[in-house]
């Protein structure tokens, strides 16, 4: 990761379970406008997803996130 040259204050930063709670009550009330399940239930690519998946149109959503995948 490239290091950033913006300051940041220690009292503005965020811990990892901070930043998934966060995230977690902007999900909470997103869904009270708009449905949890934004999915299509069918499309032209549907064969290819569910071979991808392992039946599934997508990955999950609540699946837990490992920053650790993302560095290679």
């Amino acid at each position: 990761m490239t290091p950033t040259k913006l300051i940041i204050k220690p009292e503005r930063r965020l811990s990892w379970d901070q930043w998934q709670a966060g995230r977690e009550e902007r999900r909470r009330v997103g869904n009270l406008v708009a449905p949890k399940n934004i999915r299509r239930t069918k499309s032209e690519g549907d064969e290819y997803l569910r071979e991808t998946y392992g039946g599934e149109r997508g990955p999950k959503f609540n699946k837990a996130f490992d920053p650790s995948a993302d560095e290679v």
